[in-house]
């Protein structure tokens, strides 16, 4: 598995939905709230064994954008 799908994968389970794709947005994913974006942040982080900073958490509003800050930290 790649990181892509494990991200995906993470998303999927936090967002609790199997409509997450390589393109999913913020915008076109119906269940991504603050509240829920934060866990998404807290999942990542205990499943690679990084720390995001608030900045980068802020940031990540797609797949390619979370995987971008991932490769950045591992």
């Amino acid at each position: 598995m790649n990181l892509e799908q494990k991200i995906i994968g993470i998303m999927q389970s936090v967002f609790g939905t199997e409509d997450i794709t390589a393109e999913s947005t913020q915008e076109t994913v119906e269940n991504w709230t603050s509240l829920r974006h934060l866990n998404l942040a807290s999942e990542l982080e205990d499943e690679f064994d990084i720390d995001l900073d608030p900045s980068e958490i802020c940031c990540m509003k797609s797949v390619a954008q979370i995987e971008e800050v991932i490769r950045k930290k591992l």
